[in-house]
């Protein structure tokens, strides 16, 4: 005899709820007491306090986000990056006083680096706590995703694929090492007076465009939107198209490493609607794993001279994968000197496209101009995101821009709980997937990628409603609006249940 299931009371799920929040409790307090014993105590700095604190809040905020109500993919990959590359990695170098990069101490910035990087968390928590909206945009027939948009846009990408792979190296290169693609590269001439523009245009737009291509196809998988066999069949063959287009733009092999596991995790997004408490407390462990091991790991793709000095365990945190700290505290060192650019860093990022023989004062990437005031010979390093804004904006700078960054990732993740074939929904999972690498910075470098595959993405959706052929099917009333994941309440009879579970089957 089958039994009927059980369902919760409200008290039942209040018990269970304080059992998971005292356990997590337990276990944040238990691992923050033996990290501030292994890295602030033999050497008690402020600077170590203020890391260990920055290491609390990011754990905190991960937690709650990991255990709100939906699933928050951007303020996750946002926290879990903090507590990792700014949050453990610096602890660690300055108990030993051991940076990645050799140079002068700048001890005297240690504070102010870590006093920017606190009050840059606590602006973004304070941001993406408050409420923006309780459900996600509604979906107009502009930007609803079709098949026949995503046809055209993995159509494009294909035809500039081919047009453009001859002239950045051939399609050979792709599968050797990142110093043999740059080489040929350099060969082709694309890197020629210090001018990226054409490089961007013949090499970064076609990755970008194969990145959202497939974002775009796994999106219309996950929701249904072909109308019958035909409709499926074109599908199928667009998604195969855009896995081998991304195969060849961004394996590890030639791909940097942001841009690689962007795309891995851009597709697991899309294609995975993550909603279950399990799962998504997977994806958040996964995530800090995957930034603490498999980021330095990466390096084995890279080239020759990476795998003969990849360093493991907690010999990783001293290497320039974890120079977050250190730029920082150049950027203040630069902006004592030099004065702050007032946002001509930021203003030369964002039309990274235009020529510098059009635009002769356009600002090389913030993290070389910081390096090359250090005198690094090596000037191509990261620059964290709040580092720039201190170098651009000064201190206040930091604190409105994080608030805004916080309040913009709140309203991105609330877009999910719209429809998935949507344009909200595809532009979240490109930004939390390729958030990090505008974390680590520099904003010139990692723009070009990045905002070409938002610009890509807005105009490929939004743009024109597209041609319709008939392999689309019809949007459903439920499309017009969001349907916010509401339990059922306590002692009905379940009808509140049934009638959400038929919604979300149309859905």
């Amino acid at each position: 005899m089958r039994h009927p299931e059980h369902t919760p009371s409200r008290g039942e799920r209040n018990a269970r709820r304080r059992t998971v929040t005292a356990f997590a409790v337990a276990v944040g307090f238990t691992f923050l007491t033996v990290l501030g014993v292994i890295t602030v105590l033999p050497r008690p700095t402020v600077a170590g306090f203020i890391g260990l604190i920055v290491v609390a809040v990011g754990l905190t905020a991960l937690y709650q986000s990991t255990v709100s109500g939906t699933f928050r993919p951007v303020a996750v990959t946002f926290w879990a990056f903090l507590v990792v590359w700014v949050g453990i990695a610096p602890l660690l170098q300055i108990r030993d006083r051991r940076l990645p990069w050799p140079d002068l101490p700048l001890d005297h910035h240690y504070v102010s680096a870590q006093v920017i990087l606190l009050f840059a968390v606590l602006a973004f928590r304070v941001g993406n706590t408050r409420r923006v909206r309780d459900t996600g945009p509604a979906i107009s027939p502009r930007t609803r995703l079709t098949v026949e948009k995503t046809v055209v846009v993995t159509g494009l990408a294909a035809v500039l694929a081919v047009v453009c792979l001859p002239m950045t190296g051939g399609l050979g290169v792709r599968f050797q090492s990142r110093d043999d693609l740059q080489a040929a590269i350099a060969a082709a001439g694309l890197k020629s007076q210090r001018d990226l523009s054409m490089l961007g245009l013949l090499n970064t737009l076609p990755a970008a465009l194969c990145a959202v291509a497939l974002v775009l196809c796994l999106l219309c998988w996950r929701g249904r939107t072909y109308a019958d066999g035909r409709g499926r069949w074109t599908l199928l063959a667009t998604t195969s198209i855009a896995l081998v287009l991304n195969v060849i733009y961004s394996n590890p092999l030639s791909a940097n490493r942001f841009a690689a596991f962007g795309v891995l995790l851009a597709a697991g997004l899309a294609v995975v609607r993550i909603e279950r408490q399990w799962w998504r407390s997977l994806f958040s462990v996964g995530m800090l794993c995957g930034l603490a091991v498999v980021y330095p790991l990466a390096n084995l793709f890279r080239n020759e001279r990476s795998r003969k000095d990849l360093r493991l365990g907690l010999e990783a945190y001293y290497t320039w994968d974890f120079d977050g700290f250190q730029q920082t505290v150049n950027a203040i060192h630069h902006a004592s000197v030099s004065g702050h650019t007032w946002g001509h860093h930021f203003v030369s990022a964002l039309f990274f496209w235009i020529p510098r023989s059009i635009w002769e004062g356009k600002a090389i990437p913030a993290g070389n101009a910081v390096a090359a005031s250090r005198g690094y010979e090596f000037q191509n390093l990261a620059l964290p995101f709040w580092a720039e804004t201190y170098l651009e904006f000064s201190f206040v700078g930091v604190v409105v821009v994080f608030f805004f960054y916080g309040r913009l990732a709140r309203w991105l993740d609330q877009a999910l709980t719209g429809p998935p074939a949507s344009l909200a929904v595809a532009f979240t999972v490109v930004f939390a997937a390729f958030q990090i690498g505008l974390l680590r910075g520099p904003l010139g470098a990692q723009i070009p990628f990045v905002g070409a595959a938002l610009v890509v993405l807005v105009i490929g959706i939004a743009a024109w409603q597209g041609p319709q052929w008939g392999v689309s099917r019809p949007p459903t009333s439920v499309e017009g609006r969001s349907i916010p994941p509401v339990a059922p309440a306590a002692g009905t009879d379940g009808e509140t249940g049934r009638r959400l579970k038929t919604a979300e089957a149309v859905e």
